[in-house]
């Protein structure tokens, strides 16, 4: 048998009533919920799509019920070999390796949410159907030199990236990758241009809220989204966080090299599981399971314990 990955997707992957899984222990997400400042579980089990839309709501969210689906897992004694988030999974992938306990985790991306929030003017838009990626580029890199900014933000599976950028340049690249053979341009409902050069300022400041925080050596492989490379030293990671911000998640690459290390087995956990239809386009022969609930969990073998 392979190694075992587990995977942690990214905002997007929230839906309403994502908590309800955990109102019968309740007792994690209420201290979470005290150290952010607002009743976390009332969000994630009663909240609106709009409340779980909230950049600062939504990252801490994903994070918590992400590491509380795979603490349930690991009770029971299983351990992964290697982790992968996708963005602010990151998050998540580093509680399970050890590096940071989980109000930590979320103290961290309220923060990183408030700081990405904050930059204005910004959007994303996934891209469908085109897999020339040079000429993706070559078109991103041309609009952003007569003008606004537009880049490649997630490279996610063979034939699907997403851009990233001011309103204006999204929207111009995307009529011209439908032109250079895109069959479809999804705009996705986010606060701003994330994984661009636009939160470059943040990213600064962001630094300084790592800088104080007790990270440990990874226990497991972490594959960073920054350049699909294993990681397990704190202050490496912490350096990759912060360039994540304005660097392009390396998604395909990052399964690649766990596939590359042995792992033929990857395990999703979240609200909801976008990551695994990814995966199954990146390699079809690897086995994929997800858990989006604590029964789920149990189906997969784990104790069902928040």
């Amino acid at each position: 048998m392979g190694k075992v990955a587990w995977v942690f997707p990214g905002q997007g992957s929230q839906a309403v009533g994502m908590g309800q899984t955990f109102l019968g222990q309740p007792e994690t997400l209420q201290a979470i919920g005290r150290r952010l400042g607002f009743d976390l579980l009332e969000v994630m089990s009663a909240g609106s799509k709009e409340d779980l839309q909230e950049t600062e709501v939504a990252q801490p969210a994903i994070v918590a019920h992400a590491s509380l689906l795979a603490q349930a897992y690991a009770a029971n004694g299983a351990t992964p070999d290697v982790v992968i988030g996708h963005s602010v999974g990151e998050y998540a992938a580093l509680v399970s390796a050890g590096v940071i306990d989980l109000e930590e985790a979320t103290v961290l991306v309220r923060e990183r949410g408030n700081l990405m929030s904050s930059v204005k003017d910004g959007t994303m838009a996934a891209v469908v159907g085109m897999t020339d990626l040079q000429e993706a580029l070559h078109i991103t890199e041309k609009i952003s030199a007569s003008g606004d900014l537009v880049q490649i933000a997630n490279l996610n599976c063979p034939g699907q990236f997403v851009i990233s950028g001011h309103i204006d340049a999204v929207e111009q690249a995307g009529v011209e990758l439908k032109a250079a053979g895109a069959k479809r341009v999804l705009p996705l409902n986010v606060s701003g241009a994330f994984h661009s050069s636009y939160m470059m300022p943040v990213a600064t400041r962001f630094q300084d809220v790592l800088a104080s925080s007790p990270f440990k050596e990874a226990s497991v492989d972490f594959i960073s989204n920054v350049d699909a490379v294993v990681h397990r030293d704190p202050e490496q990671l912490k350096a990759l966080l912060t360039k994540q911000l304005y660097s392009s998640v390396r998604f395909e690459e990052c399964v690649r090299k766990a596939i590359a290390d042995g792992v033929d087995t990857f395990i999703e956990f979240g609200p909801s599981s976008p990551l695994s239809g990814l995966i199954k386009r990146i390699d079809s022969n690897v086995s994929i399971q997800k858990a989006t609930t604590l029964e789920e969990v149990a189906s997969l073998g784990g104790e069902v314990r928040a």
